[in-house]
């Protein structure tokens, strides 16, 4: 993700990821709608997981009907007609998404291994858009296998996402001042409308160095300084500072992958567990 020499994030390509699942879809409306603030190309991605493939291929395999609980045989062939529905039906889900917000859009079918086949599928462009589920069915709480994957592999800034995300509703952006806090708060300084409510959590030791930082990010909110609200926060550890964030129930967090006040396993854990979609913005050379 790259910023002009305006402050402007200069987003030109989204990827994302579409499985028709209920989160697939979030991420789908999410991407598209930022790609219509951002005047930015839509890239849909559909990826025919090898895995269900290669388990239809055994004799024994049967599917579990959801609404009966009755076993049906699953073979290769019932596979891949699933797959070509579901392929069809992702593809009508990008297009009338992008014509809703009028931005040029593709869309491509893969098949292999879903998490590395969509982060190769995500280099060519500036954000990955993904839900934190798949439409594997899991009680485990946080993210799904891909979305982690991303989130920790990607060389591109990822949005993930669940329903309800909107660029009208508040936005909670880290701050400590490094290179990395300052991208992100460029970022939802481009991501934003007008009348967006910004909460910044200054994250400083002591009231001095808060002090210090609030300066530095009134100097890039500018005059969108009146539609913010900042926060000292002094806790850098999990489960404080996502308390503090589900606190100002905000639509969406923004925080740099190189914020130097938060330990990287410590920003992992936290985007894998709040409780809203994330946006985590990496640098790029």
């Amino acid at each position: 993700m790259m910023t002009t020499s305006s402050g402007n994030i200069a987003i030109k390509r989204i990827t994302v990821a579409i499985d028709c699942s209920p989160h697939s879809r979030a991420s789908l409306a999410a991407a598209a709608e930022i790609a219509g603030r951002l005047h930015a190309e839509l890239l849909g991605i559909f990826i025919e997981d090898i895995n269900l493939i290669r388990m239809a291929e055994l004799p024994f395999t049967q599917e579990i009907q959801v609404h009966t609980a009755r076993c049906e045989p699953f073979d290769l062939e019932k596979a891949e007609r699933m797959l070509k529905q579901q392929s069809r039906e992702a593809s009508r889900l990008l297009r009338e998404s992008a014509e809703r917000f009028a931005i040029p859009h593709s869309f491509r079918t893969l098949r292999g291994t879903v998490p590395s086949l969509l982060l190769s599928a995500a280099l060519d462009t500036d954000l990955l858009a993904i839900g934190r589920w798949g439409k594997t069915p899991s009680c485990k709480r946080g993210l799904g296998s891909a979305a982690q994957k991303a989130v920790r592999e990607s060389k591109t800034s990822v949005l993930v996402t669940h329903a309800g995300f909107s660029l009208q509703s508040p936005v909670v952006v880290l701050f400590d001042g490094s290179a990395g806090a300052k991208k992100a708060l460029e970022t939802a300084l481009g991501l934003v409308r007008e009348k967006t409510f910004l909460h910044v959590f200054l994250l400083g030791k002591n009231a001095s160095e808060q002090t210090i930082i609030r300066k530095e990010a009134e100097q890039l909110l500018g005059r969108k300084t009146e539609n913010a609200e900042f926060h000292a926060v002094p806790w850098t550890k999990d489960p404080m500072l996502r308390q503090c964030i589900r606190m100002t129930s905000p639509g969406l967090l923004i925080v740099s992958e190189n914020t130097e006040a938060l330990k990287r396993e410590t920003l992992y854990r936290l985007v894998d567990t709040v409780d809203c979609p994330v946006l985590l913005v990496r640098s790029t050379a």
